[in-house]
């Protein structure tokens, strides 16, 4: 995972965050899963000056279905991400083109896990 360059971010960028903690004994980050998240705005920390990145991030809640919030993290803990890439790869093999295929192909019964590219969708960086 590559950090993402504190001055060079821009709002409305797509980043890559922390998201849950599943496994405490591994070191660095392979005990973690991590969320797409949209840059809302740069900061710095009030009490240490440390950069830091607030985001609107998904949560998923259940299968194709999630919420988002708004988190701040510091800006070594934000990493760039290939999402886009992944999810065109992934609807591509389908041959989903549209938001309204997109939509129709979700329903199906044999789908799941498609929360993180309706984020993307909705965030207009997918269509």
């Amino acid at each position: 995972m590559k950090k993402i360059d504190f001055k060079k971010l821009k709002a409305g960028e797509l980043v890559q965050v922390p998201r849950t903690q599943f496994a405490p004994q591994r070191y660095g980050w392979n005990g973690w899963l991590f969320s797409e998240a949209v840059v809302i705005r740069r900061a710095r920390n009030k009490k240490n000056n440390k950069p830091m990145v607030v985001v609107e991030m998904r949560t998923p809640k259940s299968s194709n279905d999630y919420g988002t919030i708004e988190k701040a993290f510091y800006a070594e803990h934000v990493f760039q991400t290939n999402a886009v890439a992944i999810a065109k790869k992934f609807l591509a093999e389908d041959n989903v083109t549209t938001k309204e295929e997109f939509y129709k192909f979700i329903e199906r019964d044999d789908v799941t896990g498609c929360d993180w590219i309706k984020f993307l969708i909705d965030k207009g960086f997918l269509f």
